[in-house]
C-alpha cells in the first residue's frame, strides 16, 4: 500500500515533454517500489529481487565500415557511327575491347550492333543493349570482374520526324545498369546515353543552335538529374555522346548545358582533369563531346576519382572512344 501511494505522489511530476525527466522518474518510482520490501512467511529479512531497472543495456556496435582494396578500372564511351559496314563495326570493337586498361563500356549508335556484341562474348564480355528503337544503347563489362544486378531504361526525351524539324531523331533514353565488382562485392552503376545531333552553334562553339532537336537536349539533361539522384550502388559512373563541346561548354557556360544542368550531380573527366594532352573525341569538328563522368557525392566522400583519361584513335569510326581511368575505393 505505501508503494502505490508513492507511486502515485511521483507520477504526476513526470513530464510527456521531456524524456530525460520521464526516465529520472521513471527510476524513482522503480526505487521507491522496490525500498518497501515484501516481508517472507517465516521470516523478516527483507527480500529485493532485481529488475530490468537495475540491468544497463548492452553498448550497441558500431556498423562495420566496407574494407575495400583500392582498384583502377577503365571506363570507355564509344559511338560506334551505325552506318559502318559490319566488319569496320567488328574491328573498332575488338580494337577497344582487347586494351587491357579497358573494363565498361557505353556504347551509342550500337543499332546494328547484335552480332558485334555476341562475337564479344567470346573474348570474355558480357552485353546488355536496350530492345526496340532504344537499342542504340548498349553497355559492355568484363566478366571476370563484374557480375550483372539489374539492367533498366527510361524515356527521357521525344524525338523529331520531318514534319515538327529539320534534323530528325529518334526518342532518347537513359540506360541503366549496375554490376557487382567480385572483389569487392560493392555495386558500379553505368549510365549511358546519347543526346541528339544539330544541338551546338559550330560557328559559336559553347552556344546553343535554335533548333528543336537543341531544346530537346536541354530537356533531357535536365530530365537526367533524377537518373543520377537515384542511381544506385557505391559508385556511379556515366557515359555518352552529349553533342556539345565539353571545352567550349566550360567556357561559355551556356544555360541548360551539360556542365552547368549536371555539375550538382555528376563531374566529367575532362572537369577533373582539364584538357591537356588529350584530342578532341570528334576529329571532324574538333570537338569533345564523348563524355565519361561520375558521381559528384561519389568524388567527395572519396569513394572513386579520375587518374587519368585519353582517347583511343585508329578507328573507323568518325568519334575516338573516350577512356577515363578511375580509381575505386
Amino acid at each position: 500500500m505505501v508503494a502505490t501511494v508513492a507511486a502515485f505522489l511521483v507520477a504526476p511530476l513526470v513530464s510527456n515533454n521531456d524524456p530525460a525527466t520521464a526516465d529520472s522518474a521513471a527510476r524513482t518510482v522503480a526505487a521507491t517500489t522496490h525500498d518497501v520490501p515484501e516481508l517472507s512467511r517465516d521470516d523478516s529479512r527483507p527480500s529485493v529481487q532485481p529488475t530490468k531497472h537495475d540491468q544497463s543495456p548492452a553498448p550497441k556496435a558500431a556498423p562495420k565500415k566496407p574494407v575495400i582494396r583500392p582498384t583502377t578500372i577503365g571506363v570507355a564511351s564509344f559511338n560506334e557511327w551505325g552506318e559502318l559496314p559490319m566488319s569496320e563495326l567488328l574491328s573498332d570493337a575488338h580494337r577497344i575491347t582487347s586494351l587491357p586498361t579497358v573494363d565498361i563500356i557505353g556504347w551509342q549508335e550500337g543499332i546494328r550492333s547484335h552480332p558485334v556484341f555476341a562475337q564479344l562474348e567470346q573474348r570474355g564480355w558480357v552485353t546488355r543493349q536496350l530492345p526496340g528503337h532504344a537499342r542504340e544503347l548498349a553497355v559492355s563489362w568484363r566478366k571476370k570482374d563484374f557480375a550483372l544486378v539489374s539492367a533498366s531504361y527510361r524515356l527521357v526525351a521525344h524525338g523529331v520526324d520531318h514534319a515538327y524539324g529539320r534534323y530528325p531523331f529518334g526518342n532518347r533514353y537513359v540506360q541503366r545498369v549496375t554490376l557487382r565488382q567480385r572483389a569487392s562485392g560493392q555495386l558500379i552503376t553505368v549510365l549511358n546515353t546519347h543526346l541528339p545531333q544539330k544541338i551546338e552553334d559550330l560557328d559559336h562553339p559553347g552556344h546553343w543552335l535554335q533548333t528543336s532537336n537543341a531544346a530537346r537536349a536541354r530537356f533531357q539533361l535536365a530530365r537526367m538529374i533524377r537518373d543520377w539522384n537515384a542511381a544506385p550502388g557505391r559508385w556511379v559512373v556515366g557515359t555518352g555522346d552529349y553533342n556539345f563541346d565539353a571545352r567550349a561548354d566550360r567556357r561559355e557556360n551556356p544555360k541548360g548545358g551539360p556542365r552547368r544542368t549536371l555539375g550538382p550531380v555528376a563531374v566529367s573527366s575532362y572537369g577533373a582533369l582539364g584538357f591537356d594532352g588529350i584530342g578532341p573525341s570528334h576529329p571532324p569538328t574538333g570537338r569533345y563531346v564523348d563524355y565519361v563522368l561520375a558521381a559528384r557525392p561519389d568524388l567527395h566522400a572519396g569513394h572513386l576519382g579520375f587518374v587519368g583519361q585519353r582517347v583511343i584513335g585508329g578507328l573507323y569510326s568518325d568519334h575516338n572512344a573516350l577512356l577515363a581511368r578511375i580509381r575505386l575505393s
